[in-house]
């Protein structure tokens, strides 16, 4: 692996999830403004996701609960 695929890995995940937030209604660039690739204290690549306002929480929770509902599970892979 090279090292800069951990950082395309972050920027590709970013953009997944920006996109499946559009997807269910969130106007990311409002709700989600810091949602980004970053790097944790040592130095590793990860996806920020920024503050958001309690509303866009809120809504956030329905929509994994209305998915939880629905029979939607997170896989380990």
């Amino acid at each position: 692996m090279s090292g800069d695929e951990p950082v395309g890995s972050a920027r590709r995940s970013a953009d997944a999830l920006a996109l499946a937030l559009e997807d269910v209604g969130f106007d990311v660039g409002h709700a989600f403004p810091m949602l980004g690739q970053g790097f944790d204290r040592g130095g590793a690549p990860i996806v920020e996701l920024g503050s958001v306002a309690p509303p866009v929480a809120a809504a956030l929770a329905g929509v994994l609960a209305e998915a939880a509902r629905c029979g939607v599970m997170v896989s380990d892979g």
